[in-house]
C-alpha cells in the first residue's frame, strides 16, 4: 500500500497512537486538509516500532533523557536526544525504534507531495530532492524553529487545537525551505534562490495597499499564505521575502497585529462581549486571543476594557 493510500484511511498522528498506545498532548491541524498538522507526546518506554507512516515527521525533543535505538538497513544507532535535537522519519518502513525512558517531543508531518511542490517550484534540478534521515541532530535553526512553534500552539487549550492557515502554512514553508537546503540531496547549483542572503525587491507600494485591503476586509475569516501570494502574482517564496522587505514583518504577524488593533477598538468603543469580540477579529480560541492581547498590551481584554 503507497502513502498516499495510508493517507486516505488513518492519519499520521492516529498511526503513531496506535504504535505507541499512548494519544498526544495536543494536536494542531490546518483549517485545510491539505495543510500542515503538528503534536506534541509523551512517550514511555517501548519496543519495536516499526515507522511506517502516510506522512513524514520531524520531531524535536522537548524534555526527557530517554535513550532511543534505530535500527535501520541491519545498523542499528542508540542515542539519548538532547533537549531541542532534531530527528526526521521518512516513514517509509525501513526502520524501527524502541525507547527505554520517557521522553517529551513535538512533531510536524509533512506530506511528500508538498515537498515535491516546493522542490518544482525552486529547484532547477530534474531530480526531486530526498531529505535526509537524520537522528537527534542539532541545528541551531530546527531548534528555534521549534521553540517558536511551540509557543504558538500551546497558546490554545483542548487537544485537539485549531490554527490560522496563515501561521501553518507560512512555517511549513520556512520549514521546507531549510530542510531542502541544508537537509536533501539538493546541491547548491539546483538551489541557488534558496540562499536567504539573496536580496529580493520589497513589495511594490500598490501591492502592499492591496494585501492590507484584503486583510482589513477578512479579518473575521482564516486568511491563507497562498490567497496573499496570489493579490502580488508572485510565488509564495518570493511573496514571504518581498512583503518582509516592505513590512519589517511577516504576513502571519501583521495580519495578527490587524486581528488585535481591531480588538482593541472594540473593546474602547462598544458593548460587545469579549467572546464576540475575539471571533469578529478572526481569533480561534478564546484562550489564543486572551494569550496574544495580554503579550500586546499587558493586560487581559477584559482589564483592557475597564481601563479606558
Amino acid at each position: 500500500m503507497g502513502a498516499d493510500e495510508r493517507e486516505a484511511l488513518v492519519s499520521t498522528p492516529e498511526a503513531v497512537a496506535r504504535a505507541v498506545g499512548v494519544r498526544p498532548l495536543y494536536l494542531v491541524e490546518s483549517p485545510t486538509s491539505e495543510g500542515l498538522a503538528a503534536a506534541k507526546w509523551r512517550f514511555q518506554s517501548f519496543g519495536s516500532v516499526r515507522e511506517e507512516y502516510p506522512q513524514s515527521i520531524l520531531a524535536c525533543c522537548t524534555a526527557g533523557s530517554a535513550c532511543a535505538t534505530k535500527i535501520s538497513g541491519g545498523k542499528t544507532v542508540r542515542k539519548r536526544p538532547k533537549i531541542g535535537s532534531v530527528t526526521f522519519s521518512p516513514g517509509d518502513g525501513r526502520a524501527t525504534w524502541t525507547l527505554d525512558g520517557a521522553v517529551e517531543a513535538v512533531h510536524v508531518y509533512l506530506r511528500r507531495n508538498h515537498v515535491e511542490s516546493f522542490a518544482e517550484q525552486h529547484l532547477s534540478g530534474v531530480l526531486l530532492p530526498e531529505i535526509d534521515d537524520f537522528f537527534a541532530l542539532e541545528d541551531p535553526w530546527l531548534e528555534g524553529y521549534f521553540r517558536m512553534l511551540t509557543s504558538e500552539l500551546e497558546s490554545y487549550d483542548g487537544l485537539r487545537r485549531p490554527a490560522e492557515s496563515l501561521l501553518l502554512d507560512q512555517t511549513e514553508h520556512l520549514l521546507l525551505r531549510h530542510l531542502v537546503r541544508w537537509h536533501s540531496d539538493a546541491g547548491p547549483r539546483e538551489a541557488p534562490g534558496l540562499d536567504l542572503q539573496t536580496k529580493v525587491n520589497p513589495l511594490r507600494p500598490a501591492l502592499v495597499r492591496r494585501v492590507e485591503e484584503y486583510v482589513d476586509a477578512n479579518l473575521a475569516r482564516d486568511i491563507s499564505l497562498a490567497e496573499l501570494a496570489r493579490l502580488s502574482c508572485m510565488s509564495i517564496d518570493h511573496f514571504l521575502r518581498s512583503f518582509r522587505a516592505a513590512r519589517g514583518t511577516t504576513p502571519y504577524r501583521y495580519v495578527l497585529e490587524q486581528r488585535l488593533r481591531r480588538a482593541s477598538t472594540m473593546l474602547r468603543t462598544t458593548p460587545a462581549p469579549v467572546a464576540a469580540i475575539d471571533a469578529k477579529c478572526g481569533f480561534r480560541n478564546p484562550s489564543h486571543f486572551s494569550v496574544k492581547f495580554h503579550a500586546q498590551f499587558g493586560v487581559s481584554p477584559s482589564q483592557f476594557r475597564r481601563t479606558v
